[in-house]
């Protein structure tokens, strides 16, 4: 890659780029103008509404006699508070009280032998709501008065008998801790938020924009290689990205410092020493950068398989609103930043600016928060090199585009699902298992694990028979060979070996992801082996392996090689059970099923595969008696060096006894 080149390319994308009106808008004009306007304005509307609300004088009628006008002077009496309150008589208190000529009134009744007042107003009506509170806080001085009154006529000391003891509240977060805590609920909402914006319109201008207009050729016919155009886009997009980070963030320091100022204007108790956030704010600020490479990324990687403007808007809509859900976990309280969550785009950058502003400092979560949004843009840009270097993507036809949002009746038979179609797919069933068999896994577990896989079976399904895909080719139904099975069974199990191994050392590096998964489990499992097997074995071999052996890795092996395509499906594999121990131990299971599902061109044998697996590990759970018996190295505590070695030759033997067994069966297939 000529560097010289890739700095020439450069300066013509930022060139480009600052034509855009739109571009300079969202970059400079939001940041810098939008936050404080926001402020100010909203401040003063806050103002204006209560100032609006407090002079207002509402209209209160009685259905009872008030007997010495006690009630109605302490009502009127109440505008020294900052309202006025009107005592009126009305005789149609219900149609007065619709029509709105009174906001609230108030009957007396007795209610199992006490006087019971009842307020009846208009919930939908603004006036009638603010009236009702401000009766409410009459009616309680008014029955604290007959309280005292009691009292004082029984010889008491009123204030002793009602309030016995005093309660002093003592604060031990410092002005800043609680600041920070006020600031990480909204600050990494906006900046996220504000950071796509600010990446969204550069990323649809160098892809779908210059497709639209034509020159993508022209500069594809200049003496420079693929590498060079699309590393040159990549960095006009980071670029302004980076500089759109760089602005929100000073906007919004600027918003702190403003509000800091004024409230010493105001003389509020306790100040703000700023220079303790600096750690924070240097650390904030490098996580933020690299969520700023990986968030260009993967917006050109969106807005590359549109074929114009207007449809790489519609692509990018989806990002933008996942996004921004991912982004209101900081909102959510008593949510950590475990070590799953710590992987997790978007949602891991919030929570830790949360954390940070909060004076929270775990230098593991930091570090992994800070290495998996570095790795998350360096794949994402691998991937969009992967894009420029295919000119089936860049010129095509719109088989890779999501041909899901085009007419039914325009779609062509057959074939495998698109790329676009796929992380469609994908993140819808993500978003459907957090949200739908999240809810019902709270109501009840088990149901949720079944409606978690019947949405992981669906989706696809239903993507495929909608876009008229080739269901036998996509989801491999094929019966397969006998000598598949068996061979796929002795590599499975010579991976479950080596994948304990792999499990353990990453259960000794996140502790607390290995917790989760083990109390998880035991929960789903309950005391009934056959359910067990039903919903932890059988179901998920069904439900994943149409999913990620069928779905997504026919799409992948239809444009990638076949080493290619089962790596990257079986890290998608691992990273949807969303568990840091599992991680590593389930990404080599799943590139060992797609190995035998592309000898076998079978989904059968994965099926048998996952279910062996997941058979052998409920087996484990129920039965470690037995177990203990068969295998007692699978059973230790704690493994000495030798038993690993041991378990990994095993586990290595296994593997290759299957890969004889497969290889043998291809080679007879092949004969006749």
């Amino acid at each position: 890659m000529n560097f010289r080149i890739v700095k020439t390319l450069y300066k013509k994308e930022i060139l480009d780029v600052l034509r855009d009106k739109k571009t300079v808008i969202m970059m400079l004009i939001v940041p810098l103008i939008l936050y404080p306007l926001m402020l100010i304005v909203g401040m003063q509307l806050m103002t204006s509404i209560s100032t609006s609300m407090a002079e207002h004088n509402y209209i209160i009628a009685f259905d009872f006699e008030d007997e010495g006008g006690v009630l109605k002077s302490m009502f009127e009496g109440a505008q020294e508070e900052g309202y006025s309150l009107t005592v009126v008589e009305i005789s149609d208190l219900d149609n007065a009280l619709i029509n709105e000529e009174i906001d609230v009134y108030v009957r007396k009744e007795i209610v199992e032998g006490k006087e019971t007042f009842i307020v009846t107003y208009l919930s939908a009506v603004t006036n009638s709501s603010y009236a009702t509170d401000l009766v409410i806080d009459v009616l309680k001085d008014y029955s604290l008065q007959l309280t005292v009154d009691i009292i004082e006529e029984a010889n008491l000391d009123a204030n002793q008998v009602l309030y016995p003891i005093d309660i002093a509240i003592e604060d031990r977060s410092s002005n800043e801790e609680s600041a920070g805590s006020l600031m990480g609920t909204i600050v990494p909402f906006m900046l996220v938020v504000s950071l796509l914006m600010g990446t969204m319109y550069p990323a649809i201008d160098t892809t779908a924009g210059e497709r639209e207009r034509g020159t993508l050729e022209t500069v594809l016919t200049l003496p420079v290689t693929n590498q060079e155009i699309f590393f040159s886009k990549f960095l006009a997009v980071a670029t302004i990205g980076i500089v759109s980070a760089i602005l929100n963030l000073v906007s919004m320091g600027g918003i702190g410092v403003y509000m800091f100022k004024l409230m010493q204007g105001m003389g509020m108790d306790g100040g703000v020493n700023m220079s303790q956030f600096v750690p924070a704010i240097i650390i904030g600020v490098m996580c933020v950068l690299a969520f700023a490479i990986f968030i260009s990324a993967i917006s050109m990687c969106v807005c590359v398989f549109a074929k114009s403007y207007k449809e790489a808007n519609n692509y990018i809509t989806p990002l933008t609103l996942v996004v921004m859900f991912a982004s209101m976990i900081s909102m959510i309280p008593n949510v950590s930043l475990s070590s799953n969550i710590a992987l997790m785009p978007v949602a891991n950058v919030c929570l830790l600016i949360r954390d940070l502003l909060a004076f929270k400092f775990e230098f593991g979560a930091i570090s992994i928060v800070l290495i998996s949004n570095i790795l998350y843009g360096m794949l994402s840009v691998m991937f969009l090199g992967k894009i420029y270097n295919s000119e089936a993507i860049l010129f095509s036809d719109g088989s890779t585009s999501v041909q899901i949002f085009e007419r039914r009746s325009n779609m062509k038979k057959g074939g495998v699902p698109a790329f676009g179609d796929m992380w469609l797919v994908l993140a819808v069933t993500l978003l459907m298992m957090i949200y739908v068999g999240g809810l019902v896994q709270v109501d009840d577990m088990k149901r949720g694990v079944i409606a978690t896989q019947l949405i992981v079976l669906l989706i696809p399904l239903l993507a495929s028979i909608y876009t008229k895909k080739d269901l036998k080719k996509t989801f491999k139904l094929k019966l397969p060979k006998i000598k598949f099975v068996f061979g796929g069974v002795l590599i499975i199990i010579g991976a479950m070996l080596v994948g304990m191994i792999l499990t353990g050392i990453a259960g000794t590096i996140f502790k607390n992801s290995a917790t989760e998964m083990t109390e998880s489990m035991n929960y789903i499992m309950g005391d009934n082996f056959l359910l067990a097997l039903l919903l932890v074995a059988l179901l998920p071999a069904i439900c994943e392996e149409m999913m990620f052996r069928g779905f997504v890795f026919s799409t992948f092996s239809n444009k990638l090689s076949f080493g290619k395509a089962a790596i990257i499906s079986g890290v998608i594999f691992g990273a949807y059970h969303m568990n840091l121990t599992q991680f590593f131990a389930t990404s080599l299971l799943g590139i060992a099923i797609c190995y035998v599902a592309y000898k076998s061109e079978s989904l059968l044998p994965g099926i048998i595969m996952h279910f062996t697996n997941n058979m052998i590990a409920t087996a484990t759970i129920f039965y470690p008696d037995i177990v203990k018996k068969i295998a007692p190295v699978l059973m230790k505590e704690s493994l000495y060096i030798s038993d690993i070695i041991f378990i990994l030759a095993l586990g290595i033997i296994f593997v290759c006894l299957g890969l004889l067994v497969l290889n043998i069966g291809a080679k007879k297939v092949q004969k006749n």
